[in-house]
């Protein structure tokens, strides 16, 4: 497939990089010489300097042959331009990032029907979402949902007092249907195998059903409670956005913001929320922001080095939950340094989105997470590879890979129990940093 990124920054180098690792043809397009060299020598990709937007640049490219263009640069006016002229010039699937929520409203249904940009993707709103999914399910620290929201996936993780720390996956007690298929260890990820023994410390990746999820990550991390009360650094977009979500719960919410005037204009706008203008980093503003009692923390100005700073005082002041988010990729190894129990990155959100539009058949759904695995939906179809093999006989095509759970009509079928895959079943795989980018044609007929 042919695709054209519009932007190199953070965002348009991780979606770049996704797309040339999944094997497609990308061109890279950004008025920055510097970003425009940087990107020519880490990514294996054509790199461009020049206009985006400019229908005289896109029909040099011969936008009319592309199959797929994404509009991601830093200004929401030059992504929608762009895509509105790769549109009107004949590209296939357009996609353009847009952070203003004035620009098409509480849906994308203008931007679809009137504009006829196929997708719209708001960093912000999404990164904001994917926090409170976390928030409000008990002892996880990231949780995504597939097969329609009957399948799950969560991070946990392990302290020694739970039940698997120190136990060979394969001799562990399963008192719900659930199944581990990961651990991030540090900086390292590793594919489970009965013989594995967790650790204090590692993060999970565990896959169960719906209805058993709650009870699953409940199990596996101990002493879960609910997040009560919720101090929030930052009223930036991500920040208000997930105070607007958790005020529809029984969260309490306060929430730091340095600057006075945006710190005015939230508080105005929010029903159930406490904002304080406070700097939000000192112990003394932590302290007055009731953070050492705090059941979460999450930190999402816009500094990622204010942002983890923030957090790691949060985390010493006694915040049980601490959560941070990393705009750009530099700073991703701190994290793992930093006593900090999840990072969410809007760069993978995006390229998420984007993903999704990328893969036309078997694909149902994709989800990358920031320690380098990624998540896939593949749907079986009638004469492929992959249909009447049991789980065991598919190590040979799914190298790298492990099957998280299969979805048979309204059944959730989640291993060790013996499973031959049919066609029509949705099997959700976790691999390690591109491993997935050539196991769709192994679910697709002829």
């Amino acid at each position: 497939m042919r695709a054209v990124v519009i932007g190199a920054g953070e965002v348009g180098t991780n979606v770049a990089r996704t797309l040339s690792s999944d094997g497609h043809d990308v061109t890279v397009v950004d008025t920055d010489p510097g970003r425009c060299s940087t990107c020519q020598e880490e990514l294996d990709v054509l790199v461009i300097e020049g206009n985006g937007a400019s229908p005289r640049l896109l029909r040099e490219l011969e936008i009319s042959e592309v199959d797929l263009l994404a509009a991601v640069t830093a200004t929401d006016e030059v992504n929608v331009i762009a895509a509105l002229a790769a549109r009107q010039l004949g590209a296939g699937t357009t996609v353009a990032r847009v952070r203003d929520p004035d620009f098409f409203g509480p849906d994308e249904s203008f931007a679809h029907d009137v504009l006829g940009i196929d997708f719209v993707i708001d960093p912000d709103r999404a990164t904001a979402a994917d926090i409170a999914r976390a928030l409000l399910l008990p002892g996880s620290v990231a949780v995504e949902y597939f097969g329609d929201g009957r399948l799950a996936v969560a991070e946990v993780i392990i302290t020694e007092d739970s039940p698997v720390c120190g136990v060979p996956l394969g001799e562990r007690e399963r008192p719900v249907p659930a199944y581990i298929v990961g651990i991030s260890r540090g900086e390292k990820t590793l594919l489970t195998r009965p013989d594995l023994v967790p650790q204090p410390g590692d993060h999970l990746l565990v896959t169960a059903p719906t209805e058993h999820l709650r009870a699953a990550v409940a199990h596996l991390a101990v002493h879960v409670e609910e997040v009560r009360d919720c101090v929030i650094f930052g009223a930036g977009k991500i920040g208000m956005r997930l105070a607007q979500v958790l005020e529809g719960t029984k969260v309490r919410v306060t929430m730091l913001e340095r600057d006075e005037r945006r710190a005015r204009y939230v508080a105005e706008r929010l029903r159930r929320t406490t904002v304080l203008h406070e700097e939000g980093i000192s112990r003394e503003a932590q302290k007055g922001a009731g953070v050492d009692v705090a059941d979460a923390f999450v930190a999402c100005a816009g500094d990622d080095r204010a942002n983890l700073l923030a957090a790691l005082y949060a985390k010493r002041m006694g915040a049980s939950l601490c959560f941070s988010v990393v705009s750009r990729e530099e700073f991703t190894p701190l994290v793992d340094a930093l006593p900090i129990d999840a990072a969410y990155s809007p760069r993978l959100i995006t390229a998420e989105a984007i993903l999704r539009f990328v893969h036309k058949r078997a694909v149902r759904g994709i989800y990358l997470l920031r320690s380098g695995f990624e998540v896939i939906e593949l749907e079986a179809e009638p004469g492929s590879k992959i249909v009447g093999k049991a789980l065991g006989e598919t190590h040979g095509m799914l190298r790298g890979l492990r099957v998280g759970a299969v979805l048979r009509g309204e059944e959730v079928l989640v291993p060790p129990q013996r499973i031959e895959i049919q066609a029509g079943d949705r099997v959700l795989m976790l691999g390690v940093g591109g491993a997935l980018s050539e196991t769709e044609p192994f679910f697709t007929g002829g």
